[in-house]
């Protein structure tokens, strides 16, 4: 099935009803792989467990061990964005549809469908093997998902056309990020909201994508050296940003009134740690929400959440 864009005349290929808009895909993913999974994938009418499996299954090298693990992570990691979206991104995605961008296996949006069944949800992914994915998390929970295939620099949607974007974890793997801001900023109508997580660069945890120390204190020519020397891991589609170039690009490339919010740790996640790594983190939480120390916390902090809106333009 092909989709003729009538602007341009050019035809994009549609797998399992979801359009492949990708204009240019990044040299970390394998178009020619992505699109013949997600075509397989689409056509084996596999449950949901069986079919995240499957994803991971694929990749080269891994362990049984380590496809259940990740597995798990995916298909109950929409528990735990439940309850984000009754607390910091309430306000942003509180009723109405969202964009999801960089919706990965759909688990927000599975989050949102649960919490309000027949909810139209919008997802937008450069792997169309994980839209495939997340097409069947989401209706399964409930949701009515509007997906494509797309790159975060060039969406194909209408300036103004949705009331609301989140964007978890997703500013730190794209190739311009300023590209990535300008467009969540074109497409979010006035007034609308958005909300984004990420890393941060100086960290004085490990860097969360490959659990190595100290790779964000490295001038950046020097950090996929450091950690392929460090744990023989590649390096090379992550760049972290430090509170301040958050903040300062938020600025240039979009409209948002935005604060940048250092989050606690999460009781649910707590008890899973060791006493004494309890008691650091429920140490942390306390003192990182102080007004008196928040400027250090939003150097050293492992996570940044950001909320804004979009202001009114006359």
């Amino acid at each position: 099935m092909w989709l003729t864009c009538e602007g341009c005349n050019r035809e994009f290929d549609v797998i399992d009803g979801i359009p492949d808009l990708r204009l240019s895909i990044p040299s970390w993913i394998d178009a020619i792989d992505d699109t013949k999974t997600a075509r397989e994938l689409s056509a084996a009418h596999l449950p949901l467990k069986e079919l995240v499996t499957e994803v991971y299954s694929r990749r080269h090298g891994w362990d049984e061990a380590r496809i259940a693990r990740r597995s798990r992570e995916v298909l109950q990691g929409s528990a735990q964005l439940r309850e984000d979206l009754k607390s910091w991104l309430r306000p942003v995605v509180a009723d109405g549809p969202f964009l999801d961008l960089g919706c990965g296996g759909g688990m927000l949006m599975a989050a949102a469908a649960k919490l309000q069944p027949g909810r139209c949800l919008i997802g937008i992914d450069v792997s169309m093997t994980w839209l495939v994915v997340a097409k069947k998390f989401v209706s399964e929970c409930g949701g009515r998902p509007m997906l494509a295939a797309a790159m975060a620099e060039a969406l194909p949607l209408a300036d103004s056309s949705v009331p609301a974007v989140v964007s978890l974890d997703v500013i730190e793997h794209v190739h311009d990020p300023d590209a990535y801001l300008a467009e969540i900023d074109r497409v979010l109508q006035p007034g609308g909201r958005a909300a984004f997580s990420t890393p941060n660069r100086f960290s004085l945890t490990a860097e969360p994508h490959v659990f190595v120390w100290g790779v964000g204190w490295l001038p950046r020519s020097l950090q996929a050296s450091y950690v392929r020397w460090r744990s023989g891991k590649v390096y090379s589609d992550t760049v972290l940003m430090s509170s301040f170039r958050l903040a300062r690009r938020l600025r240039r490339r979009t409209h948002l009134q935005f604060s940048i919010i250092v989050p606690t740790v999460p009781e649910a996640h707590i008890a899973y740690f060791n006493k004494a790594k309890g008691k650091l983190a429920r140490l942390f939480n306390a003192v990182s929400q102080s007004a008196v120390l928040r400027p250090l916390f939003l150097i050293i902090s492992p996570y940044f959440r950001v909320t804004g809106a979009k202001v009114w333009l006359h």
